[in-house]
């Protein structure tokens, strides 16, 4: 009997070997879809676009270009990006790259031609050049020398006004003094002449 049931138990169908055959999920997971079209033009690593930006003149970091391949708070991304599932990386149009560029560089020529007019407006007497702190020097030169000049003029009216009120003075008491001696004269006359009758 046991040479029996253990015949029996041979005869039952194994179920691990149809679980064998079975596909496994990670093998589904490995296989990914062909997005070619979607990788078309998407030539250009992240690595790549820094050194480009840096070669343009307008350093960026790879941070930052990572970031400029992640959609904004519109959903719209700065950069033309594909993120390949399989490799964890962004690839990004050279369009879209040469375009942010010349974006960077107008934002950059903007910023510096702003600073240029704040310079000029608020401080470009010191670093706007020797000719313009020259004129500024002459304007505040002459400005000084207006309020002098005027000062001095208010005081010569003043004396002016003093003398000529004084020179009056001196005029009335000249005729005055005239007329005396010209009386006391003829007193005079009188006394050294007597009249004959």
């Amino acid at each position: 009997m046991s040479n029996d049931s253990s015949e029996a138990f041979r005869g039952i169908p194994n179920d691990s070997e149809s679980f064998g055959n079975a596909p496994k999920s990670s093998e589904r997971f490995r296989k990914t879809r062909n997005d070619s079209k979607a990788r078309d033009g998407h030539t250009l690593t992240v690595r790549e676009v820094a050194r480009l930006f840096e070669a343009a003149g307008v350093s960026r970091t790879e941070r930052s270009i990572t970031n400029w391949c992640q959609p904004n708070k519109t959903g719209i991304a700065r950069l033309d990006a594909y993120l390949d599932p399989n490799e964890r990386k962004y690839f990004i149009t050279p369009d879209s790259v040469e375009a942010a560029i010349q974006e960077e560089l107008a934002r950059e020529k903007n910023a510096s031609a702003d600073s240029a007019i704040s310079d000029v407006g608020t401080n470009g007497r010191e670093s706007g050049g020797g000719e313009v702190k020259t004129l500024h020097q002459e304007i505040v030169d002459l400005k000084i020398a207006n309020r002098v000049k005027d000062k001095f003029i208010e005081v010569l009216q003043s004396e002016n006004e003093k003398f000529g009120q004084e020179r009056q003075r001196y005029i009335d008491e000249l005729m005055r003094s005239s007329r005396q001696i010209g009386e006391l004269e003829t007193k005079l006359r009188q006394i050294e002449s007597p009249d004959i009758v």
